[in-house]
């Protein structure tokens, strides 16, 4: 699983479109190997499982997928690793993915065989990234397994006693992908972290140039013990390893974001955090 996630992180999109819906839209998720987070969607009729990552960037289905919608991948979409190493996988446009009984139009994806990096991988219909969620609010709570699309109003009411935090929406790959990253601060002033739901694991990664601004040694790979200062009253404290040749500032996720509500504003780029209590 170390390569698959990996793969996420890359790429970012043109806006989503989904049809419209009277409340706040819930969807369930699942695991996959007791660590990725998977959602149950329909494709071309078929029921999938599909990994939710915050850090995929471009939503990404399965070639068969691709057969089931009739589409012949075509063209190129380029996207780059944490480590820089280059990623060019064809596309296919405008995918109907229905989850939790709505419908959501992914105007980019890209068609790669998730069974490459890990044969357990082969049951899965693909990946779904934050820009599939393009140009809505989504409040995502990993504590109690869920999504939220949010209404205005959900909106308001749900950030009313949370904690705003800066981020950055990213665009790269052309416009293809859609990532988040969240502010950490330095003594130089403020890095951004890629937030991908994807790392898992004990540790955030860190650049050897951002580094030393968080005390850390540029010189080992071993974890080292971290405390970063996102906003007031949101601190991250745990583990960081040093990420070599690393592309971006940092990336953290689950270690942040599996005790925090996370509320994102994916059109005006603002972002909200609360405690799970």
């Amino acid at each position: 699983m170390k390569k698959l996630l990996l793969l996420g992180a890359l790429f970012v999109s043109f806006p989503a479109t989904s049809s419209p819906v009277d409340g706040p839209h819930v969807i369930a998720l699942d695991r996959f190997q007791g660590k990725q987070f998977t959602v149950r969607a329909k494709v071309a009729g078929v029921e999938r499982t599909m990994l939710f990552d915050t850090g995929e960037g471009v939503t990404m289905i399965s070639p068969q997928i691709a057969r089931d919608i009739g589409c012949r991948p075509w063209g190129n979409i380029t996207g780059f690793r944490m480590a820089g190493e280059r990623i060019d996988v064809p596309r296919c446009d405008n995918v109907a993915i229905e989850l939790a009984g709505k419908r959501y139009i992914a105007p980019t994806t890209i068609v790669y065989d998730l069974a490459k990096v890990d044969t357990d991988a082969a049951t899965l219909g693909g990946a779904v990234g934050l820009d599939l969620f393009a140009g809505h609010t989504i409040t995502i709570r990993f504590a109690t397994g869920d999504v939220i699309v949010e209404t205005s109003a959900s909106a308001a009411k749900r950030v009313r006693n949370a904690t705003e935090v800066p981020i950055r929406l990213s665009r790269p790959s052309e416009g293809a992908a859609l990532d988040v990253n969240i502010g950490v601060d330095t003594p130089r002033g403020r890095a951004w972290m890629e937030l991908d739901s994807g790392n898992a694991g004990p540790t955030i990664f860190v650049s050897p140039q951002i580094a030393p601004l968080l005390g850390l040694r540029a010189d080992t790979k071993e974890a080292q013990p971290v405390t970063a200062t996102i906003a007031p009253g949101v601190t991250f404290a745990g583990k960081a390893r040093v990420f070599p040749d690393m592309i971006m500032d940092g990336n953290i996720g689950m270690q942040l974001m599996g005790r925090r509500d996370l509320t994102l504003d994916l059109k005006t780029g603002r972002a909200w955090i609360s405690v799970v209590r």
